[in-house]
């Protein structure tokens, strides 16, 4: 399920708003955002890089957050990161109640080796995300999925979850997450001893037949 952390939140000043401003904060090992939700004003924060980060990369959703003495229980709706995917450029924080409904998109992440790939076949993934409706404080960081029974011909889909709790997914049931197909391979026609293509017996344009047909007339 998803993992809860406490972190500090600064709210920032008129002066630490824009795009030249939020530049300034970056450079200061600061990171700029911005917290909404529940028909609340719309709060532009900062917190330290430090800090932030690595709430991101252990999969944090949900985060009890303090801003100018008040808690509040958030979770992040949106993160950007620079161009090159390498810093956290800018965060969303959206407030939540604990008895309070979302929908969300959930990653999925294939566990295991389909045994049907040691026999020709190929494993594909349609589906990489889920979207899900679940508590605000039961968002899962990620639907792993074993596919160590899938053979050749064999799928799963969204009706084959096993989500913990109350949550639902809210796509087809039928919808294919994951599949192993039987590879074909492409098949290139040769031609014949008697110039014919195995491939169809499709006799071959001759370039020019026309032109010797023209010749073939009496010379008066």
């Amino acid at each position: 399920m998803s993992t809860n952390a406490q972190i500090e939140l600064v709210g920032r000043t008129d002066e630490e708003t824009g795009s030249a401003a939020c530049e300034r904060l970056r450079a200061a090992g600061q990171t700029p955002g911005v917290l909404y939700g529940n028909q609340d004003d719309t709060v532009s924060v900062k917190i330290e890089t430090g800090s932030l980060r690595p709430l991101i990369d252990r999969g944090v959703r949900v985060l009890d957050v303090a801003i100018d003495g008040e808690n509040q229980k958030v979770m992040f709706r949106e993160v950007q990161w620079d161009t090159f995917g390498t810093h956290v450029h800018h965060f969303d924080l959206l407030r939540i109640d604990a008895d309070q409904r979302i929908e969300v998109e959930v990653p999925v992440e294939l566990r295991g080796t389909a045994p049907g790939t040691n026999s020709g076949g190929q494993l594909e993934q349609p589906l990489h995300t889920i979207r899900i409706n679940c508590s605000a404080v039961e968002v899962p960081e990620r639907l792993m999925i074993r596919i160590n029974h899938l053979e050749i011909g064999d799928s799963i889909t969204v009706a084959d979850l096993e989500l913990e709790g109350d949550a639902e997914a809210t796509l087809d049931p039928t919808t294919i997450i994951a599949r192993v197909v039987e590879i074909r391979e492409e098949f290139d026609g040769e031609i014949g001893e008697e110039g014919e293509l195995e491939a169809g017996l499709i006799e071959p344009e001759v370039i020019g037949r026309a032109a010797d047909d023209d010749d073939d007339g009496d010379d008066e």
